[in-house]
């Protein structure tokens, strides 16, 4: 046997084990080392500075495709579901909501995971997705957690695809990894592992060959020592699939997996397989069920624990597509009961002899069931649109769709605020807003489909974004239009090309065929099969303008699949142009680039074009030109993207051109070259900054391309299948996690050695919009809308020690607003409250502060309740300039804030600045009466303190009674300005009197300070009859101090006791 350390890439030699003839079949002991890879340059850090900067998620909230999904036996609130490419992700409320927890590790794409029966806490993950579709990403070997989840260890670490990971019933050290291998490429890393130490090594105990790897494990529950393994021989290529081969087959072991046994004849079909998925009953080990790719497969049961077979079933709906799915999962407690994950879900109740759909799953395309041993009833489902949890035995489905969407590009339109948009794996076309304006985040119902399908481009017509051409795969495109909601299809040649090879039609279409606007011509989009297109009316017509830019190698455009069955659904179609841009700096320049290696260029809008790629210095031969950036600010310059990793090699591979492609520099120097590349964008305002989509995440570049760092910030690790920098942000479209916004580049793009040496530094904002917001939803998943207002970010070298205060000044230099880092607690803070935090942050490096526009609220009466409103709710700022100051260590920064009305509220200057005016009137009764209540509690308690001091004092016995008497004054002025009997807000509703004049001028002023527009008249009327009895109440405050409290105190003064002293009223903001 081969033994593998848990932390090592080296297979270490062991001694051979005797092979008999007809004995069962062993591994080979003698061991092949794994190829040396080339040196990784060290990699640069993220500036540290950069840790405040966040990534926000924003949907879209469809779900995505997931591989396995599992539950915890006899626990019916905890789920861990295994995604294609978005990591692990767990539920621990029974399903209805969802956390990543694999967030921190170094791959994404997930192909099993298996929590042991015997101990809750162990969880192993099996990376790699092995439902191998042709953009299928490796994974890099085994983790294992201890903790249900929290930390993780990656005990194996190889590079390919894991489609099911089995633990042993009774002892979670033991553990068997069904391991596909590397589906690009033919690895001597195929085969099925098994750990005895809780993974700390890892031994391949059982391997066909380099092209055929395990495609499932399974365990006898009844008796752990009998195993049960399917082999697959398959390969992916660009073009093409094989699913099938003399590697194909089913192997049984008795003895724990150290010796194996093929399983042939006795009713198991001849000649060639394919992938075979097996399964064991767990309530009777001697049915074992086998589904098998074979031109005379189907499902195979036997009876007798292996030993003779029965083809109970040939049917299609068990076997369709079998390389994407054959997964099959038998009932606890009934071996008579099977399920299929399937396109369908597909089960069967009397062993296979009759087959049932299963309705009312949220999604198709299935993977994975997991049936609760302790209550076969409830049940977990993986499939293409997320998970689906039944608790009735399949009645009812709970389906749920977190946001691990797979986007293959982004696009961003010119709406204000402006929407994103992609087209997602299995799940069609998303666009939703990258800011609500809504207080509830970017709901899930923000989101809808924008016509097109699950693979392409989507673009928005740059002048009317209502507009939008969306593709599909087979070169469909559709029109949409946002004010009808109608969709149409504008396709180039919209023939079906389904089940059949690319040389069979005239034209070739990628998955993702390129759609390109131009960025100088609104009217003008671009489309590409092996030639490019041109549209002028919307799609009503298209020109082509090349010949073939492609290789054209027809060897490479046949039916794909075989040798058993085939799979044309377009993803293999080949030489055909998977990059198109027209240069922004000049019309006609357009460049395209093939997923067979060729970059051509035309400088004349198409009339003749130039072949550049010999120029290209190591250019992967055969490698897909991802992306092509021409530079937004020479038209001379382009990036140019190509990955090679469907052919095995994983290394980066980024060129520039400053000529039109005439010579090429490559600026993948400083990248590791085990982390390919997807995508590449320059900054629009700041040349040379560069932005880098790679498998594991983003890169950026300050220096051109000669050094990269990443930037990672709290991006989980993803693939960023496509970026664009959109105004000031940077949108990524992840495969995997959908898309996410780095708000205000300002930081990045200004970043200096000079700027990092200061002790502090305040940076210019972007301009802001006043927009003013509506309500939340309430919906359960939503994205990350921006702050309101508008952000400011610092910058301090060292953390620090005084506190740190930001004050925004008016154009006369007064201050409408200050900010702290010193917790302020609210006028009527609970002691059930949590303490607050401080509005800015003391520590080095960058923090980022928003200012909503608001000016200072009113003051709280402490411990005042009321029913409706809120007066900390303040006046917002007319739009114009202002100044913010922020002040730390001693030094103090300023720079200019500028903001503008919300664009979509028409209202006069004038009608504005009424309502700020009549809002600050209002703000200001409010503190009046806070301070009148406060001074009257104030007041009450001093002479309450000192009646209590002089009881027994017969010479102060007039004193106590004067004081007695004011104090039941005060009582009485209160209760007519507030509510104090009240202890929640219900009892203003439920005691006679109702609401005092508190809790009427408080809704009052939240109604007038909310909205844009004049004060109404009502309003004014209202105000004017609560600011008379305002003015009341306050008149007799101070009757009652000038001439109750001065007796009072005259007495005192005779008796030569301390007077009582009146607070001083905190000072009102000057507007």
């Amino acid at each position: 046997m081969n033994l593998l350390q848990g932390n090592s890439m080296d297979l270490i030699r062991t001694i051979p084990v005797l092979l008999v003839a007809l004995a069962p079949l062993t591994v080979s002991a003698q061991a092949r080392r794994a190829p040396v890879p080339p040196p990784v340059p060290a990699p640069l850090e993220q500036p540290a500075a950069f840790k405040a900067l966040k990534f926000r998620s924003v949907g879209p909230f469809d779900g995505g495709r997931a591989s396995r999904a599992v539950g915890v036996p006899d626990d019916p609130t905890t789920y861990y579901m295994a995604t294609a490419s978005g990591g692990v992700w767990k539920s621990v409320d029974g399903g209805i909501s969802w956390a990543p927890i694999f967030d921190d590790q170094s791959t994404a794409s997930i192909g099993s995971i298996s929590v042991a029966p015997s101990d809750r806490n162990v969880v192993y993950v099996g990376s790699g997705e092995a439902n191998v579709r042709g953009n299928t990403t490796p994974g890099n070997g085994i983790y294992k957690s201890t903790d249900a989840g929290k930390t993780w260890s990656h005990v194996w670490k190889q590079e390919g695809q894991i489609g099911t990971m089995a633990v042993h019933p009774r002892n979670p050290d033991i553990a068997y990894a069904a391991v596909l291998g590397r589906a690009f490429v033919a690895n001597p890393e195929r085969g099925v592992y098994r750990t005895r130490d809780g993974g700390v090594t890892w031994q391949q105990v059982l391997k066909k060959d380099d092209r055929a790897g395990a495609s499932d494990v399974a365990i006898d529950p009844s008796n752990p020592n009998i195993l049960y393994a399917g082999f697959w021989e398959m390969r992916r290529y660009p073009w093409d699939m094989t699913s099938g081969g003399p590697g194909s087959g089913l192997y049984q072991s008795r003895d724990g997996g150290d010796t194996w046994k093929q399983l042939t004849g006795s009713g198991l079909p001849n000649g060639t397989w394919g992938k075979v998925g097996v399964a064991v009953a767990p309530s009777d080990g001697r049915r074992v069920y086998a589904l098998i790719e074979a031109d005379s497969g189907g499902l195979f049961r036997s009876d007798n624990g292996g030993d003779s077979w029965t083809r109970i079933s040939a049917s299609r709906l068990v076997r369709q597509r079998a390389w994407y799915y054959s997964t099959l999962t038998v009932n606890p407690t009934n071996p008579d009961e099977v399920w299929f994950p399937q396109v369908p879900m597909v089960k069967t109740i009397d062993g296979g002899k009759t087959l049932t759909l299963v309705d009312g799953i949220p999604h198709g395309d299935n993977h994975d069931l997991w049936f609760d041993p302790t209550n076969p009833k409830r049940m977990i489902v993986a499939n293409d649109g997320g998970v689906a949890i039944s608790v009735n035995g399949g009645d009812s489905w709970l389906g749920v769709r977190p946001a691990i969407g797979q986007c293959y590009h982004i696009a961003a339109d010119n709406r204000d605020p402006y929407h994103v948009a992609c087209a997602q794996q299995d799940l069609g076309t998303a666009q939703g807003p990258s800011n609500s304006l809504s207080r509830g985040g970017i709901g899930a119902s923000l989101w809808h489909d924008v016509g097109g399908g699950e693979a392409g481009h989507i673009v928005s017509k740059a002048d009317d974004p209502d507009v939008v051409f969306a593709g599909e795969y087979l070169g469909i495109i559709t029109y949409y239009d946002h004010k009808t909601g109608q969709s149409r299809n504008v396709s180039a040649y919209p023939e079906n090309p389904s089940g059949h090879g690319p040389a069979d039609f005239q034209y070739r279409f990628q998955w993702t065929a390129p759609i390109a606007p131009s960025p100088n011509d609104p009217n003008v989009i671009y489309h590409a099969a092996q030639v490019l297109f041109k549209t002028a009316d919307g799609g009503q017509s298209w020109t082509a303008i090349s010949g073939d830019l492609t290789r054209n190698d027809k060897s490479k455009q046949q039916w794909a699949g075989g040798p058993i069955t085939g799979d044309n659904t377009g993803v293999e179609f080949y030489s055909t142009i998977f990059a198109v841009a027209e240069s922004p700096k000049e019309k006609g320049l357009i460049w395209t680039g093939s997923d067979d290696g060729l970059v051509q260029v035309t400088r004349d809008g198409g009339k003749t074009w130039k072949n550049v790629t010999a120029a290209m210095s190591g250019f992967p031969e055969w490698g897909t030109v991802s992306i092509i950036e021409p530079s937004p600010h020479d038209a001379a310059t382009a990036y140019v993207v190509v990955k090679k990793y469907r052919l095995g090699d994983n290394a980066p591979y980024l060129y520039k051109t400053s000529d039109y492609g005439t010579t090429w520099n490559r600026l993948d120097g400083s990248l590791a070259r085990d982390i390919f590349l997807h995508s590449v964008r320059e900054d629009p305002a700041k040349r040379g900054l560069l932005y880098l989509g790679t498998e594991k995440g983003v890169m950026f570049s300050w220096d051109d391309g000669a050094t990269w760092r990443p930037l990672r910030l709290n991006l989980p690790t993803v693939q960023v299948a496509d970026l664009v920098v959109k105004d000031n942000d940077l949108v990524l479209g992840t495969h995997g996690r959908g898309i996410w916004i780095l708000d205000d580049l300002t930081p990045i793009r200004q970043w200096t050695d000079a700027i990092a040496a200061k002790s502090l530094y305040l940076f210019p904002p972007v301009a802001g919009t006043a927009w003013r917001r509506r309500g939340g939803t309430g919906e359960r998943q939503a994205g990350q809308n921006p702050p309101a207002g508008v952000v400011l970010t610092y910058y301090q070298k060292d953390e620090a020690k005084l506190p740190v205060t930001l004050q925004i000044l008016d154009s006369r230099g007064t201050v409408v607003r200050s900010m702290s880092s010193v917790p302020k607690l609210k006028d009527d803070h609970s002691e059930y409250e949590s303490a607050p935090k401080g509005e800015l942050e003391t520590g080095a490096g960058f923090h980022r502060v928003a200012w909503d526009f608001s000016m200072e609220g009113a003051r709280r009466i402490k411990g005042g309740k009321i029913d409706t409103g809120d007066p900390a709710i303040p006046p917002q700022a007319p739009p114009g300039t202002y100044t913010a100051r922020l002040t730390a260590n001693g030094v103090t920064e300023t720079t200019s804030i500028t903001f503008r009305p919300d664009p979509r509220v028409k209202v006069k200057d004038a009608d504005r600045n009424a309502q700020l005016a009549f809002g600050n009137e209002l703000r200001d009764a409010l503190n009046r009466m806070a301070d009148a209540v406060n001074q009257l509690k104030d007041l009450r308690t001093q002479l309450g303190d000192r009646n209590a001091a002089l009881a027994g004092n017969n010479a102060a016995k007039d004193l106590v009674g004067l004081a007695g008497a004011l104090i039941t004054k005060f009582d009485s002025l209160e209760a007519r300005i507030h509510n104090p009997a009240a202890e929640v807000t219900y009892d203003i509703l439920a005691f006679r009197g109702g609401a005092r004049l508190y809790s009427r001028l408080v809704p009052l002023y939240m109604w007038a300070v909310d909205g844009d527009g004049a004060p109404t008249q009502g309003m004014k009327d209202v105000y004017a009859g609560q600011r008379q009895e305002l003015d009341g109440y306050l008149a007799e405050l101070r009757v009652l101090i000038d001439r109750d409290l001065a007796a009072v105190n005259a007495r005192a003064a005779q008796l030569g006791i301390t007077h009582i002293i009146p607070p001083t009223p905190t000072p009102t903001p000057v507007p």
